[in-house]
């Protein structure tokens, strides 16, 4: 008689244990996201001591995100055919670096925008704008300041932030950036640079086209259109250029491929994916802002908390049912 009802009471708890399954989950973690509560940004543009002021940086929102951290690509950049799913944060660098490119072709107007300060600050949203939550790109033009060019690498930043250390939604975030800086030659001075192609399509590759047109822009202007393909081995190289422009390479964009841009010294690669090769079902992580070590995940993997709490409480239960038929047998 006592076995049936531990068992009519372990099937009643799994019972209860799959139906919360189905409940939405809104307050695990730092809790879903206030999509009513406003957000901003600040971004403090330094080098050492020294505060860069009059820089132009602007700010365009990639995505919208839910309450519970799922993103959207906006319909300005989900025709560039590109993976928002953020696997690191080495994969949110490329792919910041890779929207910049497409940003500076075709003139996309950032959705806000301003020069930093004396202290080397600029805060969002302007006086005439407002933020909505959701992950957003940060690009600052070629600044000169005592005799040295800065070129401040791209970067993603989700609004709101995790703060990890007190597991909150911060939705006033400040970031740091990071930036390359050469000081402005007293002449001419030239440079090369190559374009290499890699695909990541194994098992797909009948799908790859025969050539792929990949443009050089000159401070976010076509300067140069050239064709890549087997007979040149997927590759080119551009020699003689002027080293006192800001130097980029996009790809005109291509159906079932997804595109990303990584810049190594001199040399741009050009990676395309299948998109087959993209699960499904591959959650994305924030991105965190240059100063962060860290990426800290948004709510899309909170959906297997849950789950394991249930798996859990179910091995608890069988291990007592265990122990108890055990202990009455004993008896």
């Amino acid at each position: 008689m006592k076995m049936k009802i531990y068992k009519r009471t372990a099937v009643f708890m799994c019972c209860l244990f799959l139906c919360t399954l189905f409940i939405p989950i809104r307050t695990l973690a730092a809790g879903s996201i206030d999509l009513t509560h406003e957000v901003s940004l600040t971004v403090s543009y330094q080098d050492g001591t020294l505060s860069l002021s009059d820089a132009q940086i602007d700010l365009y929102q990639v995505a919208a995100v839910d309450e519970y951290g799922e993103l959207t690509s906006t319909d300005i950049f989900d025709r560039f055919h590109i993976d928002i799913r953020g696997k690191n944060d080495e994969a949110w660098r490329t792919l910041a670096f890779t929207l910049e490119g497409y940003i500076l072709r075709d003139n996309i107007s950032p959705f806000d925008s301003g020069k930093t300060n004396q202290a080397g600050l600029i805060s969002f949203p302007s006086a005439q704008k407002k933020l909505i939550p959701g992950l957003y790109l940060v690009l600052g033009q070629r600044h000169t300041q005592n005799g040295y060019y800065y070129d401040m690498s791209p970067f993603l930043v989700m609004l709101p932030s995790l703060d990890q250390k007190t597991n909150t939604w911060s939705y006033h975030v400040t970031a740091e950036v990071k930036y390359d800086v050469d000081p402005v030659p007293d002449g001419p001075d030239t440079i090369e640079y190559e374009v290499l192609k890699v695909w990541k399509d194994g098992g797909y590759e009948h799908e790859r086209p025969q050539e792929i047109t990949v443009q050089l822009l000159r401070n976010g202007e076509i300067y140069d259109t050239v064709t890549l393909n087997d007979k040149c081995n997927w590759r080119y190289i551009w020699t003689d250029l002027d080293g006192n422009y800001k130097w980029t390479v996009v790809e005109k964009e291509q159906e079932k491929y997804t595109v990303e841009v990584v810049r190594e010294g001199v040399t741009f690669a050009v990676i395309n994916t299948y998109a087959k090769d993209i699960p499904d079902n591959e959650v994305p992580k924030e991105p965190a802002s240059p100063s962060d070590g860290k990426l800290p995940q948004t709510g899309q993997l909170w959906w297997p908390v849950p789950l394991l709490i249930a798996v859990g409480l179910l091995c608890i239960v069988i291990g007592l049912l265990r122990r108890r038929s055990a202990s009455d047998e004993e008896k």
